[in-house]
């Protein structure tokens, strides 16, 4: 169970986005530190199921056919989240759901992938204006 009120989830919001807003960037380190000081925290034995269902994931998408392709993919079912293994699945609907679910996340990564492709071009074009090395920033 999370310990935290919404107030504090708040306060420590505004402050990240206020970070934000003057850097325009915020290390973990930072935010974490934010979270501490307005008490944001969990209980050890949600921390640890969470801990554990992360490595149970990694396992899961570590599972790959010959072409490289994930044999496993987790699905929202009536009994929760499973893993669910594609080639063995005879369940049109539940395949429906995980091709709708990819096709969503497809379509979110395509866009930030553009608006940083967009971000770049911008970089580029002013630093080949003004750069004797023809728009290579250094990283």
């Amino acid at each position: 169970m999370s310990i935290c009120t919404m107030t504090a989830r708040n306060k420590a919001r505004a402050e990240i986005f206020e970070v934000l807003l003057k850097d325009m960037r915020i290390s973990t380190k930072h935010m974490d530190a934010i979270l501490a000081r307005h008490g944001i925290r969990n209980d050890p034995e949600a921390l640890q199921r969470t801990y554990r269902l992360s490595v149970g994931q990694k396992i899961m998408a570590e599972v790959r056919d010959d072409e490289g392709n994930r044999e496993i993919l987790a699905a929202r079912t009536e009994n929760g989240m499973e893993y669910i293994v594609i080639d063995a699945c005879n369940d049109e609907l539940l395949l429906a759901r995980i091709q709708s679910k990819l096709r969503s996340a497809i379509a979110g990564l395509e866009r930030s992938s553009a608006k940083v492709e967009k971000r770049q071009g911008i970089l580029s074009g002013v630093f080949g204006r003004f750069s004797p090395r023809g728009g290579k920033r250094r990283r």
